[in-house]
């Protein structure tokens, strides 16, 4: 029987996190009998670690710090025990409908599975980050060919023999904001079929994280990756 490891990362939720992460459960178990769910909580602030203590049957990991969220989430893949690793936000900003469709893309043949705000179906975005997201996106299927339309969205599933890759990119600030196309584009270029579904996707009520300035550091790295090559 295959088993699923879904990953949430959090960051200051103590309002939501209860609540969704019981969603997520629910959810889950409507069409996987062996599944394992693992917070990953990024040196929150606030009360989020006491409110994920009071959810019955999930795991949890701290971290203190870090490079970046994106690299602890990456770190903490190791712990899974699953077949199949996801990941989702835990603002459930994508709808948990289409978490069935996610997990069985990968276990219908693709060696990853991603969301993607492109595919056709209307996701409500503040058009700043819409216009950015776009052109980033287009820029990166331009310099590493892999023909995605929505690399950074944080809703993912993958085969367990993809864990080298991950790890083969290593653990650092280098890359920010680039960590999901460096995966993407790493996998890729090894020959793993990916499969890129649509999903309807609602911006959080929440301030998003995101810091354009703070990300302009990745541009040295993304620059040596493309054309100095992986390693």
């Amino acid at each position: 029987m295959v088993k699923v490891s879904i990953f949430v990362p959090v960051y200051n939720e103590e309002k939501i996190i209860r609540g969704n992460i019981k969603k997520i459960v629910g959810a889950t178990r409507k069409f996987i009998k062996n599944f394992e769910i693992i917070v990953v909580n990024d040196a929150s602030t606030d009360g989020t670690l006491d409110e994920l203590k009071k959810v019955e049957g999930i795991k949890i990991l701290n971290y203190n710090n870090g490079p970046t969220r994106r690299e602890n989430l990456a770190q903490s893949f190791k712990k899974a025990k699953g077949d199949i690793i996801a990941f989702m936000d835990a603002d459930l900003s994508v709808d948990l409908r289409y978490l069935k469709e996610l997990i069985c893309n990968v276990e219908n043949g693709a060696d990853i599975a991603i969301g993607s705000r492109y595919g056709g179906l209307k996701a409500k975005r503040e058009s700043k980050r819409l216009v950015i997201s776009f052109v980033y996106n287009k820029i990166m299927r331009i310099l590493f060919l892999t023909k995605i339309k929505d690399h950074q969205c944080g809703f993912k599933a993958f085969k367990r023999e993809l864990l080298p890759i991950i790890s083969g990119m290593g653990f650092d600030n280098k890359r920010g904001w680039f960590w999901d196309v460096e995966f993407l584009a790493r996998a890729k270029r090894a020959g793993y079929k990916i499969k890129e579904f649509p999903i309807l996707w609602v911006r959080s009520e929440r301030k998003s994280s995101f810091n354009i300035k703070r990300e302009l550091r990745m541009i040295p790295y993304v620059i040596s990756l493309r054309f100095k090559g992986f390693n």
